[in-house]
This record gives structure tokens, sequence and C-alpha cells, in this order.
């Protein structure tokens, strides 16, 4: 028997940026500490239940910055769990005098647990159907621990980025079978924040803009193309998206919309994400629900100053939420 999945994927992608590229770390802040929690599926046994924490600091007197993550993925009954710790390290370098590059490394732990425990089989059937003897079959239900790798690029000037990422490098082993393995993710991201209004005083920045952007996810087999544009009217940021699935058959064009709203008080981020499926199975699935909280501490004043050593603190222009 053979089973295939793909990696599961934030309603709040750039509120767990440093889950998306770990050349993110620390190009939006100079330290920040995220915590989001997800609902997935919420029509299925409760549905899934994820919880993502990260952190960042930037070295502002050098061009270096470190990061770490958790993320934590439970199946509805006692199933499948999933945890996995991150190390992240990025150096940012300055190519030209509006074009800057990051490049980052991931290190991570994680572990598998298999979910068996609920599952019925056909010796353990009697004459009626009744359940009556625990199965002679094999299964190991201990964890499966890995080491995983991952590493990323990000180009970007003041308005644009453009992103390429990619996890599992080392193929990891995550079954009792040496073919048990995680395949290579590898994402591109890209966007561009237009600007229709921006000022900076007082160590503060408001702006009125708007950021499309665009992701595509390459596993395998499986390629997804996710769609979004944010409007930003400080301290709010609302955005709307969609998911599609490139070369799918017999599928709608989206396969999920979504909703993003946040706002911003102080270092203080608070963000919602609503995603639904949109398909004909008769299944339901239901809407998945996400919720993020954070706190970011951003010096504008080196961000804007025009001289001095602190000149070449640039900032990415992707969104928060």
């Amino acid at each position: 028997m053979a089973a295939r999945a793909q990696e599961g994927a934030s309603a709040l992608p750039y509120a767990h940026r440093l889950f998306l590229n770990p050349a993110f770390t620390g190009l939006l802040s100079d330290y920040s500490v995220i915590a989001g929690h997800r609902s997935q599926w919420t029509g299925v046994s409760s549905g899934f239940s994820t919880q993502w924490v990260s952190g960042e600091y930037r070295f502002l007197e050098n061009k270096n910055a470190v990061g770490a993550t958790f993320l934590s993925d439970k199946a509805p009954g006692n199933g499948y769990q999933k945890v996995q710790a991150n190390a992240l390290y990025a150096y940012h370098t300055k190519l030209k005098q509006k074009l800057d590059l990051s490049a980052g490394l991931q290190v991570g732990y994680g572990a598998e647990k298999p979910g068996l425990s609920h599952l019925v089989f056909e010796d353990q059937l009697g004459p009626d159907g009744t359940v009556t003897q625990p199965t002679t079959e094999n299964f190991s239900f201990e964890r499966k621990q890995y080491l995983t790798l991952g590493a990323g690029l990000l180009l970007f000037t003041r308005q644009f980025w453009v992103g390429l990422s990619g996890f599992q490098l080392n193929n990891p082993t995550v079954g009792e079978a040496s073919t048990s393995t995680v395949a290579p993710t590898f994402q591109l991201q890209t966007g561009y924040r237009f600007y229709l209004k921006s000022y900076f005083s007082e160590n503060k920045f408001e702006e009125i803009s708007f950021v499309p952007t665009l992701s595509y996810i390459h596993q395998r087999a499986f390629k997804r193309l996710d769609a979004s544009i944010y409007a930003n009217f400080t301290p709010f940021t609302v955005g709307v998206g969609a998911t599609m699935l490139p070369g799918t058959k017999n599928t709608p064009l989206a396969s999920t919309i979504q909703g993003v709203a946040g706002v911003t008080h102080k270092g203080f981020k608070i963000g919602y994400g609503y995603r639904h499926p949109v398909s004909e199975n008769p299944v339901a699935l239901g809407p998945t629900h996400e919720l993020v909280l954070s706190f970011e501490k951003v010096d504008y004043e080196k961000i804007f100053k025009r001289s001095g050593s602190d000149k070449k603190y640039n900032r990415i222009a992707c969104p928060a939420f």
C-alpha cells in the first residue's frame, strides 16, 4: 500500500515568511516573534490542527541574521502527528544601489508518527461485522526522526522581490521503508508593492499601497499556484486570493479561495485568514481558519537614513500577513 501527500500551506504565508524561504530572515524587522494557529478542513472530524512559532534577529552592525522556527501538525482523532524545529541563517548584501540579495540556509530536526489506532483490519472483524480482537498486522507506531535541509535566495528592491527556496533537499526518510521519503519541495515567490501614498515621520511609516503576489510550488508531480492581492491602509491590511492546481484534470480553475485581514499597532500585529475549498467533491471538507499574533521591532530611522553606515539597511516590500 502506498500513500502520497503534500506539505500544508498557510492562509497567511507572509506572516510565516520564515517557513516560505530562509532568506526572509531579518529582512522585514530588526527582530520578531510570531505565533500562529490553523484549523484546517473543519468539516472533517474537527479538522487538522497546525501551530507555527518563529523568531528572528538581525545583526545591525553587519550583514547577518539568524532565526528559528517550530511547527506542530496533528490530524484529528489521534491520527498523524508531526513536529519540526529549524535553525536559520541569512546573509544580506547590496548588489547595486537599488538591488539587494539575501541568501538563507535552514537545518531542521523533525519527527513524524503515523495514526493507525482507529483503523480496522480484516482479521479483527467477526461474522456479524463487529470488531472482536486486536489485529495481527505488524505496524510500527513509533515516531520516525529525521534531519532536513533547506536553502533559499531573494533578490529585492524597495518595491519588488523574487525568491526561490527549496526544502527537504536531502530527501529525509520518514517511514519504516527506505522508500518512505519526503520529496524536495521547490517554491518561487514574487510580488510588487504599488504605493499610492507613503511618508515617514517620527520613526513611523504610513502608507496606502497595493501588493499583488504570486507563489508557485512544485513537489514531485504536484504543482500549486497561489495568487493574492493585499491592500494596506496603515494600520490595516486586507487581502484576497485563490489557489490553483495547474495541470490537474477535472478540477475547477480555483482550488480554494481565501481572505486575509490584519491590524498593526506599535509593533504588535494580529491577523486572521480564511480559506474555503472550491470543489464539486461531495465530501464537505469545510473551511480553514487561521490566526496569527506577532511582535516586530522596526527602526525606521535606520531604514530611511540618508547618510552614515546605516544607509545600507534595507527592508523587503513583502506583505506582513
